[in-house]
């Protein structure tokens, strides 16, 4: 159908300077903020008290803000970002405005000096209208913290409203997502550009940019008690002949879930074949979805032994145990991005939802398995056709004819020095 086939395209290119995919968002955000910039004209002297010390020059930001509230994958891509913060502004004080499901992020980040946790956001899952309420009150309740430089990395018109709110004397920001008005600083939004490169840009528009190559993409290290607590879990299979897989069998949304009957095939394969310790991983929503594919108890298979910790690991140490691990296997989530900012190889499942290019992991060995169909991108949080193409279309052998050669590269490392990672 023709009428079908606009929309499809509509979806798969946002059009002018607004990033939302429905054209209703990007209609109302224009009215927003055709609105907005004329009563900022208007209310300019208002505007100028409400801004603490207008005139007051200040060569160097001494209270620095950067609002996420988003996802977990989202989180560790912005670590990019504090690394260059510090070496710019030294003195500076760094805190971030996190949510509860991204804020351990934040805390393995060395240079973040302190983790606002705002419970209630346009990402929560509960109260879902009250995040209104609560970006007027973070907006006002920041305004003690005297900020200089205010950063919101998704481009939100609730975070911009927060920054403005709060007297930001510099708000640097995307005005894709609608507030632009309220911005001071704001780079040109380029569709389909990989994330990280965004975070960059966003840097870029105040003078900051990498200065090594190591730089340009997160990196993370799990804290040292992390890493005994997850020494001592993992203490019964030291030793072990086969690899240690940490496997995340959850994903944010339906359509980005690879289907239970491909994980139970393609577990059995990493422990019967493989001999592999396999280790599950996720948060406590994944407990539902891993209940199907998960063996009873922690059972051994021939050599081969799963483990089951989904939703028994903090952050933290998830990322000490993706940290011991030979290799990462998962959607397209949260724990890959944490994956490839420990340095572990990962093999990441897309679905069609989102454009590959823009939200793959960074990391030195990340490989991404996807079926193209025609409805990718589709931006969907469920897959609305009975076969769900994208994931189920990706077969099990599909992702074993990935892993093997990686197993075989990994056995001669063993066989030269007499260890795994």
């Amino acid at each position: 159908m023709p009428h079908a086939a606009t929309l499809r395209q509509l979806r798969k290119r946002p059009l002018g300077r607004y990033r939302y995919v429905r054209l209703r968002w990007r209609v109302l955000f224009a009215a927003i903020d055709l609105l907005g910039t004329l009563a900022m004209l208007a209310l300019r002297p208002v505007h100028a008290i409400l801004l603490r010390r207008p005139n007051e020059p200040r060569p160097e930001p001494r209270n620095i803000l950067v609002i996420q509230l988003d996802h977990l994958g989202d989180a560790v891509i912005s670590a990019v970002l504090f690394r260059a913060l510090r070496r710019q502004y030294p003195a500076a004080s760094i805190e971030v405005l996190a949510a509860p499901w991204n804020r351990e992020v934040f805390e393995l980040i060395p240079q973040v000096d302190q983790v606002h946790v705002c419970r209630v956001n346009r990402f929560s899952r509960e109260r879902r209208f009250g995040w209104l309420a609560a970006t007027v009150w973070w907006g006002l309740t920041l305004r003690r913290r005297k900020i200089d430089l205010g950063i919101d990395v998704r481009g939100e018109f609730a975070h911009a409203l927060i920054l403005w709110l709060c007297g930001a004397r510099q708000r640097l920001g995307w005005a894709s997502g609608g507030g632009g008005f309220l911005l001071t600083h704001s780079p040109r939004y380029v569709a389909r550009r990989p994330e990280v490169l965004s975070r960059w840009a966003l840097l870029a528009e105040i003078g900051i940019r990498p200065e090594l190559d190591a730089e340009w993409q997160p990196v993370l290290e799990a804290p040292r008690l992390a890493r005994s607590a997850v020494a001592e879990r993992l203490a019964p299979f030291a030793g072990t002949r086969g690899p240690l897989v940490v496997v995340h069998v959850g994903a944010g949304t339906q359509a980005k879930r690879w289907p239970a009957e491909h994980w139970r095939t393609f577990i059995n394969w990493l422990v019967q074949s493989s001999q592999a310790v396999v280790v599950l991983v996720g948060n406590a929503a994944d407990r539902i979805i891993a209940a199907p594919i998960r063996p009873p108890h922690n059972s051994r298979r021939d050599e081969g032994t799963v483990v089951d910790m989904v939703g028994r690991l903090s952050v933290a140490e998830l990322a000490a145990v993706l940290e011991q691990a030979d290799l990462f296997i998962g959607g397209d989530s949260g724990p890959a991005h944490l994956a490839a900012a420990t340095g572990t190889p990962a093999v990441v499942l897309f679905s069609g939802t989102n454009r590959v290019r823009q939200w793959r992991p960074g990391g030195r060995d990340v490989r991404v398995l996807r079926r193209s169909t025609e409805c990718s991108p589709c931006h969907r949080h469920e897959c609305p056709l009975p076969d769900h193409p994208c994931m189920r279309g990706l077969s099990p052998q599909h992702v074993i004819d990935t892993v093997e050669p990686m197993f075989a590269e990994l056995e001669s490392l063993v066989s030269e020095y007499g260890t795994h990672r």
